[in-house]
Order: structure tokens, then sequence, then C-alpha cells
């Protein structure tokens, strides 16, 4: 379980740089992929990965990887109504949701989610 530790840890750092591209793309007003991509967990190294996990019946079937991935997948469908905001010229929109506290309870959760499970594996 010690490599599952420390791809969570990287893992955790993914998210931090995911959810710096996403603040840069309200800034610039300009997106990388398409909102509708963002809105969808799998599409995202980090969503792969989780997938991947499902082949093993142990990690499947823990509290705290299902907690990641349903807290994974709030999070994508939350960017995903800010990148529609950026695809739909409504810059101030996409700052008021990405600043705003559900995201920011949202982006907290899944970190949280991810400490705890790496946290169980020790």
């Amino acid at each position: 379980m010690e490599g599952l530790e420390r791809q969570i840890k990287e893992a955790m750092g993914a998210h931090g740089c995911w959810k710096h591209r996403l603040q840069e793309a309200v800034s610039f007003g300009r997106l990388r992929d398409s909102a509708e991509d963002i809105a969808r967990d799998d599409r995202c190294r980090f969503g792969k990965w989780l997938r991947d996990l499902q082949d093993d019946p142990e990690i499947r079937t823990s509290p705290e990887y299902t907690a990641v991935v349903a807290a994974h997948a709030r999070f994508h469908e939350a960017a995903g109504h800010v990148a529609k905001c950026l695809e739909n010229d409504r810059r101030d929109a996409a700052s008021v949701l990405l600043n705003g506290a559900d995201f920011q309870k949202i982006s907290a959760a899944l970190g949280k989610a991810m400490i705890e499970w790496r946290n169980s594996l020790q």
C-alpha cells in the first residue's frame, strides 16, 4: 500500500495544479479543454487513475476510495459549471462560481477525502 499512499499524495498535488489551471482560465478567459470535458471526472489523469483502481476489490470496496470518487465527481461537475460560463463569455459569473463558498467547499471536500484515504493506509 506504500505505492498507493505515494500515488494519492501525487494526486493531491495534481488537484492543486488543476485548480490553478482553472483559476488561470478564469483570469484570461480561455479554456484548454471544453466545458463538457472538464465536467467529466474520467478525462483527467487523476480520474483515469481512480477508474483503474476499480479493478482491485480491496480498494474498490474501501469507504475512503468511494468517498474520493464521489468528491472527485462533484469537483468536476462544479468545475464544468465554471467552464461553461467561460464558454458563454461570462467571465464574471465564472469568477463568482470559482471563488464562491460552494466551489471552495467542494474542492476542500475532495482534498479532505484524499487525506483521509491516505491516512487510512498507514
